[in-house]
């Protein structure tokens, strides 16, 4: 039982030490962050982790917002397919809510935030 826990926990470990969080951008809202040891190549799309640590804490009491997001490099669009706010920087602590989630592809808007993670995730 004993090894059995010492394995669980150096699984645990070692998942969390994969996480490669790199900065892609901020403005004065946020810093944005991807995990770029995570990124998914579905052939011309990328699959990409990414947290949005706000300077201040909101209302709700979240510091960070994390999202799962799907982006089509050929296409110039992008889909959120998770986002999850979180009362900690990084996407940590539990999670506040999950956030509402857009059906479907949007076009890559053209502010500069937008357009820096679409070219870091279709970069990569």
């Amino acid at each position: 039982m004993r090894m059995k826990r010492l394995f669980v926990l150096s699984s645990l470990v070692c998942l969390q030490a994969h996480a490669m969080w790199v900065t892609v951008t901020q403005n004065e809202v946020a810093t944005v962050f991807v995990d770029s040891a995570s990124i998914v190549k579905i052939g011309q799309n990328k699959r990409i982790w990414v947290v949005y640590d706000l300077k201040e804490v909101d209302r709700s009491g979240q510091m960070s917002v994390k999202s799962y997001m799907e982006y089509d490099c050929a296409e110039f669009k992008y889909k959120t397919i998770s986002a999850t706010s979180h009362p900690n920087k990084m996407g940590n602590g539990p999670v506040l809510k999950s956030l509402p989630v857009p059906e479907g592809w949007k076009p890559i808007s053209q502010d500069a935030m937008s357009r820096q993670l679409y070219s870091f995730a279709c970069a990569w």
